[in-house]
């Protein structure tokens, strides 16, 4: 059984596309999510948090958020300490998508196309199959 208790961060300038997103998860039963709707909210929330080991299991990233603040969606989420794994969906690139930027045990992170329910609950499985978000299965 999944771990139900992920921290979960959606970022996404569109108060309806979050509130979807995160309606989807907390019918999944994942309560501990928080949205932001501005890139400067996800800057503070990952960088100048209080509690410097206090991360989130996973982030849902707008590219077209990122793209609106002028920074790279990829390069954001690769490598910070506090964002565990990510799927960032839409934006603006030139790379084919679905791309997986990194795929290691410590940092997925995937970029889509599009937020669907199918991609976001498939991503969680695939993290978090049973409760270990080091466990890996095929995605």
């Amino acid at each position: 059984m999944p771990d139900k208790r992920l921290r979960i961060l959606i970022a996404d300038a569109s108060p309806e596309q979050g509130g979807r997103i995160e309606r989807l998860l907390s019918g999944q039963g994942y309560f501990r999510v928080a949205t932001v709707a501005s890139f400067r909210e996800l800057v503070t929330l990952t960088h100048y948090s209080y509690e410097p080991f206090e991360n989130f299991d996973l982030l849902l990233l707008s590219g077209e958020l990122a793209f609106a603040a002028g920074v790279d969606a990829g390069a954001f989420c690769l490598d910070n300490p506090q964002i565990r794994h990510a799927v960032i969906y839409g934006g603006r690139t030139e790379q084919a998508l679905p791309m997986v930027l990194r795929a290691s045990l410590q940092q997925e992170i995937l970029w889509v196309r599009s937020a669907t329910p199918e991609t976001f609950l498939r991503f969680i499985a695939h993290i978090n199959p049973s409760g270990s978000l080091h466990k890996k299965r095929g995605f």
